[in-house]
């Protein structure tokens, strides 16, 4: 059986084949109305996009006058983005554990960023944000809805194989409030859960 991180290295992998494809169908994905509350949040310009995929979100950052860096894991993704959007800054890291100092960020966008992470993963993340954000910073967070974890091959994606790690709203607001953070709104569909976030001093 394929342990935690073999499951999320496969993710990756995934995403470096399937770079080009998955810009194409999620370019038009745009979360207006979550991406302009962030920005209504935000203390102040400097955001981190963590798992920032083919970088469609950090040119959405940049058009409004912030100053956007996106992370992700994937070299694919980060060729994609620094190809479709030359004005930003994307950077191979995972955020987890990365290289940026103390109090560097405003803010930070985790749109989909722990669907592929079991709760010890996000713990971490999340201690991580903590320490990234500066004071009253704010975290938007969406993960899939449901229990357990779930192999899923999808025929617009080549069927190549992606783990998701499916949460329940109680279990985000555990974790976030233990890694001290204050929830600003939590909700949840059939689908997605998303939640706005505050750091704590």
């Amino acid at each position: 059986m394929m342990k935690t991180e073999e499951k999320f290295k496969q993710a990756i992998k995934t995403y470096n084949k399937i770079a080009g494809i998955y810009a194409k169908y999620s370019e038009d994905q745009l979360m207006q109305f979550q991406l302009s509350r962030f920005e209504s949040l935000l203390p102040g310009k400097r955001i981190l996009d963590a798992g920032s995929g083919s970088g469609r979100d950090v040119d959405y950052f940049l058009e409004d006058g912030f100053k956007p860096i996106g992370i992700d894991l994937s070299l694919g993704q980060i060729k994609e983005a620094k190809k479709r959007f030359p004005k930003g800054e994307f950077l191979k890291q995972d955020f987890r554990k990365t290289k940026f100092k103390d109090n560097s960020f405003d803010g930070i966008w985790c749109m989909v960023g722990f669907v592929h992470l079991p709760k010890t993963e996000i713990k971490k993340s999340l201690k991580e944000f903590h320490r990234l954000l500066d004071k009253d910073g704010i975290i938007y967070i969406s993960v899939r809805k449901g229990k357990g974890s779930k192999e899923i091959k999808q025929e617009k994606y080549n069927n190549e194989p992606r783990t998701f790690y499916f949460y329940e709203k109680i279990d985000m607001e555990k974790l976030v409030h233990e890694a001290n953070f204050k929830v600003i709104s939590s909700e949840s569909n059939d689908v997605w859960i998303e939640l706005f976030v505050q750091k704590k001093d």
